[in-house]
């Protein structure tokens, strides 16, 4: 049973983590970064859908609260992303490769804690035994 649990709980982490990493991909490759600076990717911030299948599962409120704290939060970061877009435009060709570097070695992380914590579910098991 202990092995479910540390599996489970790496299984949830491990959804929370691709789910981080396909809406950061998600915000680096939808708007048009190039078009036209901030105006352009706010307006494709306030047009962007949550998933259909991913709705079905959240409440509407949570999903309009999410979108305007999204919207809130990168208003106030747009100047920012602007320059860094504006100072380094190859920047984006390799910063969304760069994302699923991260949640490869993420997994890789989530599975050795994994393999850890089921290590240690056999050596308390054997130690209780004695």
């Amino acid at each position: 049973m202990w092995h479910a649990v540390v599996w489970g709980l790496m299984a949830l982490l491990a959804a929370g983590w691709s789910l981080a990493c396909w809406g950061l991909h998600r915000l680096l490759v939808g708007p048009d970064w190039d078009a036209g600076g901030a105006g352009a990717w706010m307006a494709w911030l306030a047009q962007w859908r949550i998933p259909v299948w991913l709705a079905e599962l959240l409440p509407m409120a949570s999903v309009t609260a999410l979108k305007t704290w999204l919207t809130a939060y990168f208003a106030a970061l747009g100047p920012w992303i602007d320059a860094l877009v504006a100072q380094a435009p190859s920047l984006l060709a390799w910063l969304a490769p760069l994302v699923w570097v991260g949640w490869a070695l993420g997994l890789l992380v989530l599975a050795t804690l994994g393999a850890a914590g089921s290590v240690l579910v056999v050596a308390l098991r054997g130690s209780a035994r004695r």
